[in-house]
């Protein structure tokens, strides 16, 4: 794997076209089976951070089936990602049990707190740990509070 790299693939990066390339080797690398399109999706995002056009469409090629069926599988699944992720930002889930555990209010006070670095996401099946936030990182935080938001995010800004 190419090196770690904390920011998300961009297209439009000349470097980032070697993460893509190992991201579809390891796409190849999976069976090509039709139980293997979560796999291969999942593959896909943990080395480029999100799933762009290409690694969806390489995803659909390698396992054979149509790319609006990869696009309804990825849709399905709250952590894949089909926009590229801005770094720094806070998902805060709003499913029932967070709702109902202060994840709007959490939402609201990080979203005036880190303007433009939070948003709400669909449930995270952590129910008991709500409220749930996700970091850019891809980890999940239980019984979080904005405090504790601003902390982690406070820290992960520091060099």
């Amino acid at each position: 794997m190419p090196a770690s790299q904390s920011a998300p693939y961009d297209s439009a990066a000349p470097a980032d076209a070697e993460r893509l390339q190992w991201a579809l080797r390891s796409v190849d690398a999976l069976p090509r089976r039709r139980d293997q399109l979560l796999p291969a999706l999942l593959v896909a995002q943990h080395a480029l951070g999100w799933l762009p056009r290409a690694a969806i469409e390489h995803a659909a090629t390698h396992i054979h089936v149509p790319v609006s069926e990869v696009y309804a599988t990825a849709t399905g699944y709250s952590e894949l990602l089909l926009e590229r992720p801005t770094p720094g930002t806070w998902h805060v889930c709003t499913g029932v049990s967070c709702d109902l555990a202060g994840g709007r209010a959490l939402l609201d006070a990080v979203s005036e707190a880190l303007p433009g670095r939070a948003q709400a996401i669909d449930c995270q099946f952590l129910c008991a740990l709500a409220p749930v936030a996700v970091d850019d990182a891809e980890r999940l935080h239980g019984r979080v509070t904005p405090s504790r938001i601003l902390d982690a995010a406070t820290e992960r800004a520091a060099p």
